[in-house]
């Protein structure tokens, strides 16, 4: 029996950024378990975030398999624009959710393209996009004033060797991004080796 591969090979390893996200796509069926959800602290924060600020319309970049897609228009009614850089990524999420809104783009260079919605999510992809984050800021300035940026991010508890250079906990990222951080939550358990957060910035 073929033994399922490890994902983070394709994504960061051992310090360093691979981004086969394609490939890693085709051969692990469940990257990050995100069937599950296990670490959901993060995840269930946006979808507050949303309620508490009446955001109406979401940009989720970074949506996989579409799972998280599915829990926040379960929650708040809110069908995504659901992007991710893997076709197949998106080939399967839209097998699994048809009735949602999926579609292959790169948020590094399209995000001006989606300036009619209340919401930008990055989700999960900060360590992916660091060396494009400065343009990105520009963009967002340029187009979404007045708008939301919403950043669910995991934090490694003592065992990060990617982005350091960057920053390596939740302060630090809202420190380093130029908008107004109007609400954060950062959760763990004591039997976890990561750290949850959601940020809530107004651009």
């Amino acid at each position: 029996m073929e033994t399922e591969k490890n994902y983070h090979d394709y994504v960061i390893k051992e310090g360093k950024f691979i981004g086969d996200f394609e490939t890693m796509y085709r051969e692990c069926k469940d990257p990050w378990t995100q069937s599950t959800q296990p670490n959901n602290y993060s995840r269930l924060s946006g979808i507050l975030h949303m309620r508490n600020f009446g955001i109406n319309s979401l940009v989720e970049c970074g949506c996989g398999l579409g799972y998280y897609a599915e829990w926040v228009y379960r929650e708040t009614g809110i069908v995504p624009k659901s992007i991710d850089i893997s076709e197949t990524a998106i080939e399967r999420a839209n097998a699994l959710f048809p009735h949602l809104d999926f579609k292959v783009g790169d948020i590094t260079n399209s995000i001006e393209n989606y300036k009619s919605y209340d919401c930008i999510l990055l989700s999960e992809i900060i360590w992916y996009i660091l060396p494009d984050l400065d343009q990105l800021f520009k963009t967002l300035k340029e187009h979404f004033s007045g708008k939301y940026l919403m950043v669910n991010q995991v934090f490694y508890k003592g065992t990060q060797k990617y982005g350091n250079d960057y920053f390596t906990s939740m302060e630090e990222m809202i420190k380093y991004f130029p908008f107004d951080c109007v609400a954060k939550v950062e959760a763990t358990q004591k039997t976890d080796t990561t750290i949850e957060t959601s940020v809530l910035f107004q651009i």
